[in-house]
């Protein structure tokens, strides 16, 4: 997929397949910005004249991905999201489930003409950030208000929120067995968190990734939520927690400017109390919400020791698990739930 001399080619055969007329590429680029993923711009113009672009999405060969996920899965979930009419996004548009067409398992997506959330808060040198947090805030609470039946059998469902809870905590158990040496820091975390769960939420759709980066902001202001990819149904609260973890490293953060103007929003949009969302829960689920990408990182440098990983991405964020230790911590020492 990375090859621009030959997926052109590639591409036009594949289109020509599966949208039902002739597709010339004018234009093919590898995109920047992906940590996960392959990204690809192409300029496409159709039999009938018109013109659009399209975003390629594809897997990295074996042994250069920092973090492993399921293109069918991904697929599947964005093509309910998108019959279901749930939320703002870019359209999946074709799939090659293989990889035999277009070189590894790809998505094709609709281009959001715009630039992303982060780039805008890029550009606010002064620290205001205006009406950008309150629209974050309520792009989150858009994502945490689809019904989980709009993505079917897309993605698994727990059966409760107690053995879900369970579950996201044992996790930080199995990445220290999981890991080449003992981590004892995991172990102390994971009984803290078990005997201190906060009140229950409704299972909903989780993101997983929510920041800035992943929120194109259109010209007309409107956001479009991308990379999907390690959304889950689960507790809401773990995108509070993410984006609260994501913020404090990548900054700007949002939240923690003011966090109980944050919270209060998020509550308003959500209908939450604040008996479940306050500042002892988001510091709760900081935790659980990293622990997915600090076990992946974990892992990652993990193969790297045994001489099975060599990606670059995997030696970048092996920083981040010093930050993961200190975020851990501060959480066990957070205000009662």
């Amino acid at each position: 997929m990375i090859e621009s001399s030959v997926m052109p080619a590639r591409l036009e055969a594949f289109l020509a397949e599966h949208a039902g007329q002739k597709a010339t590429v004018t234009g093919y680029e590898p995109m920047t910005g992906g940590y996960s993923r392959l990204m690809a711009l192409a300029t496409v113009q159709w039999a009938d004249g018109s013109t659009e672009k399209l975003v390629l999405r594809g897997d990295p060969p074996p042994g250069k991905s920092m973090m492993d996920t399921d293109r069918s899965t991904e697929w599947e979930l964005l093509s309910a999201l998108g019959r279901a009419n749930s939320i703002p996004m870019p359209a999946a548009r074709y799939f090659d489930p293989t990889g035999d067409r277009l070189g590894t398992k790809c998505i094709i997506l609709d281009f959001v003409e715009g630039r992303s959330l982060q780039s805008h808060l890029n550009d606010c040198t002064d620290g205001n950030y205006g009406r950008h947090t309150f629209d974050l805030v309520d792009t989150m609470a858009r994502v945490h208000s689809i019904d989980p039946d709009d993505v079917g059998a897309a993605i698994a469902r727990p059966s409760d929120w107690e053995s879900y809870i369970s579950g996201l905590i044992d996790r930080f158990r199995q990445a220290d067995r999981a890991h080449v040496e003992s981590n004892p820091f995991l172990r102390y975390v994971a009984e803290w968190l078990d005997a201190n769960k906060p009140a229950p939420l409704p299972l909903r759709i989780v993101h997983s990734d929510f920041q800035p980066a992943n929120i194109m902001v259109t010209p007309d202001g409107g956001h479009r939520v991308i990379d999907w990819e390690l959304t889950h149904i689960g507790d809401p609260r773990e995108d509070l927690g993410y984006y609260a973890v994501y913020s404090a490293s990548s900054g700007p953060s949002l939240i923690m400017s003011d966090p109980l103007a944050f919270l209060a929003r998020y509550r308003e949009r959500t209908g939450f109390g604040e008996d479940a969302v306050n500042l002892g829960t988001l510091a709760y689920f900081s935790s659980l919400a990293a622990i997915s990408v600090y076990a992946q990182i974990l892992g990652g440098a993990g193969a790297m020791s045994r001489g099975l990983n060599t990606g670059i991405m995997t030696t970048y964020t092996i920083n981040a698990l010093t930050i993961g230790h200190a975020n851990f911590m501060g959480a066990c020492l957070a205000p009662a739930l």
